[in-house]
C-alpha cells in the first residue's frame, strides 16, 4: 500500500480535502478535537491533501519510529505565512528564522542563537532572580483580587510574567512589567495581544486557502499588522537594554546571553536581533498557556496543592536543590504536560522512505505526529484521560521494592519537541514552572472559578479569559 490508499476524508478537485474546514465539520479554533475525529473515523493513519498528501499518525510505534529517526539536521514544514512575511522584509530578516531554516543554516541559527539559554551555568546563575520575580508575581496576584480572591483574567497575569523572566534572563535586567506602571502595562498589553493574535492567524493561514500568497488579504494585513507590533515594541526593550547594561554586563553573567549574541561572529546582524525577538515571542505565550493548564488540573485537586507546598514548606529563597528534590511538583508538571500540552503534535518531513501501519511512505511526505492524541489513549496510559501525577513517581511494593510503573507511552510526552529540533527554551520553562507553583502554593489555595474552554491557535490554549480563586494558605 503506498500513500494514496491511507483512508481519510474525500478528496475533491482543486481544494483536495480542504472542504472539511469550509464547510463546518470542523473549526479551525477546534482543530485539536479535530483530530481526535479523525482518528476516530480512520484509524491509526489519516490521509489529508491540500497540494501534497499530509499523513497524520495515531499510532506509538509510528510516532517512535518517525521521532527517533537519527537525522543531524530534521526538517520540518515551515510555517509559510511566516516564511512569506520574512522575505518580503529583507530589511529586517537576512533569513526566515530558527524555526523555519532547514539544513545546515538553521543548524548555524541554532548553535549560535540559543547556546546561552540551554546553558545549565547560567540558567543556574538566574534562579535567584527568578525567585525575586516570582515573589513579585504573587504580590501582583494579591493586589488583582477581588473582595473574594478571584483574580478575573489570570491569563493576562501569566503572560506578564513570562515576558518579565524571558526578559530577564535573555537581556539580563528587569523590566518592570509586574510593577503596575499604567505606560509599561499598555505597551506589553498590545504585545501580549498582537503575540496572541499571531498564532491565530499563523492557523488560519494553514488550513484556509491560502490567497494571502498572490493578495494582501485580510487576514494577511492583520497578520503582517501584529508582527509589525512585535519587532517594534521588543527591538524598543532590547535596544533600551542594550544603552544601559553594555558597559555593565561581564562574560559570567547571565545578561551575556543577550551580548554573547549579539558579539557572535559570523551571523548577519539581522538574524541576531530577530533571534532575539523570536526567543521572546515563543516564551511569552508557551509560558502562560502551559501554567494556566498547570493551575487548571490541579484546581480541584487540594490534597495535591498541598503536596506541593510541602515539598517547598516555608522555603525562600527557593534554591536549585529544593527544585531539584521537589519530585512531586515535578511530577505535577510532567503530568500536565501529557494531559494538556500547549504544543498537541510534531511534523516533520520524512528523509527516509518508511513503512508506517503498513504504508509505504516516500522520501519527503510530510507527516504529522499526534503526540497529544496518543497520550489519552488508555492503550498507552492507564486512566489516560485523568490527572495522575503519581504515575511519574517511584513505587514501592509490599516487599519494599522500589519500581516505576510502565507506562508503554512515556516517550511520547513531549511538549517540546524532541531530538536536535527539542525546543532551546524547555530548561527554562520547567525551572520556571517549578519555582512558580513553589511560590504560589507557599501562598495560596486555588480554584479555577470558570470552565476553561480550551482553542486551537497553533499552539492550544486558553480560548476565553480564566478566573482564578486564590484563597490565602492558613
Amino acid at each position: 500500500n503506498n500513500v494514496w490508499d491511507i483512508p481519510g476524508p474525500q478528496r475533491w478537485p482543486l481544494v483536495g480535502t480542504k472542504w472539511i474546514y469550509i464547510t463546518g465539520r470542523y473549526k479551525i479554533a477546534k482543530m485539536h478535537d479535530a483530530f481526535v475525529d479523525l482518528h476516530k473515523r480512520y484509524g491509526n493513519v489519516a490521509l489529508e491533501v491540500d497540494r501534497v498528501p499530509v499523513v497524520h499518525l495515531f499510532d506509538r510505534a509510528d510516532i517512535e519510529k518517525v521521532l527517533k529517526y537519527p537525522s543531524r539536521y530534521p526538517y520540518r514544514p515551515p510555517t509559510e505565512i511566516v516564511e512569506h512575511y520574512r522575505r518580503s522584509r529583507p530589511d529586517r530578516f537576512a533569513s526566515t528564522g530558527i524555526v523555519n531554516t532547514q539544513g545546515e543554516q538553521w543548524h548555524e541559527l541554532r548553535v549560535k542563537l540559543t547556546s546561552g539559554i540551554t546553558s545549565r551555568k547560567i540558567l543556574l546563575a538566574f534562579i535567584p532572580s527568578l525567585n525575586e520575580i516570582c515573589d513579585d508575581f504573587v504580590e501582583l496576584i494579591r493586589r488583582k483580587r477581588d473582595s473574594n480572591g478571584c483574580v478575573k483574567d489570570f491569563q493576562d497575569l501569566a503572560n506578564t510574567v513570562g515576558l518579565e523572566i524571558i526578559c530577564c534572563l535573555v537581556l539580563g535586567r528587569r523590566m518592570g512589567f509586574l510593577s503596575g506602571d499604567r505606560q509599561k502595562n499598555e505597551k506589553f498589553g498590545k504585545l501580549a495581544e498582537a503575540v496572541k493574535s499571531t498564532f491565530v492567524y499563523i492557523s488560519r493561514s494553514y488550513y484556509g486557502f491560502k490567497l494571502w500568497k498572490y493578495l494582501p488579504t485580510q487576514l494577511y494585513q492583520d497578520y503582517v499588522r501584529c508582527e509589525e507590533i512585535i519587532y517594534d515594541t521588543i527591538a524598543e526593550i532590547v535596544n533600551e537594554a542594550l544603552q544601559e547594561e553594555q558597559q555593565q554586563c561581564s562574560e559570567d553573567d547571565v545578561r551575556s546571553i543577550f551580548l554573547s549574541i549579539l558579539q557572535t561572529e559570523g551571523l548577519d546582524t539581522k538574524d541576531k536581533i530577530a533571534g532575539i525577538i523570536d526567543l521572546i515571542h515563543a516564551a511569552i505565550e508557551t509560558f502562560s498557556n502551559t501554567l494556566s493548564f498547570l493551575l487548571h488540573n490541579l484546581s480541584h485537586l487540594p490534597e495535591k496543592q498541598h503536596k506541593i507546598s510541602q515539598e517547598f514548606d516555608s522555603v525562600n529563597p527557593v534554591t536549585s536543590t529544593e527544585m531539584s528534590n521537589a519530585t512531586f511538583t515535578k511530577a505535577c508538571i510532567k503530568e500536565s504536560y501529557r494531559i494538556s500540552p500547549t504544543t498537541p503534535c510534531l511534523a516533520r518531513i520524512l528523509e527516509e522512505d518508511f513503512v508506517l501501519s503498513g504504508y509505504h511512505l516516500n522520501t519527503g511526505t510530510v507527516v504529522i505526529c499526534h503526540t497529544r492524541v496518543a497520550c489519552q489513549n488508555e492503550q498507552n496510559f492507564r486512566n489516560a484521560d485523568k490527572f495522575v501525577p503519581e504515575r511519574w513517581l517511584e513505587q514501592v511494593d509490599e516487599n519494599q521494592n522500589v519500581y516505576k510503573l510502565d507506562e508503554p507511552g512515556a516517550p511520547l510526552v513531549l511538549p517540546f519537541g524532541t531530538g536536535r529540533r527539542m525546543c532551546p527554551g524547555h530548561r527554562i520553562i520547567d525551572i520556571e514552572l517549578t519555582l512558580v507553583m513553589a511560590k504560589i502554593f507557599q501562598q495560596f489555595e486555588v480554584e479555577y472559578h470558570s470552565e476553561l474552554d480550551t482553542q486551537f491557535q497553533f499552539l492550544l490554549a486558553p480560548g476565553t479569559p480564566i478566573e482564578v480563586i486564590f484563597r490565602d494558605r492558613n
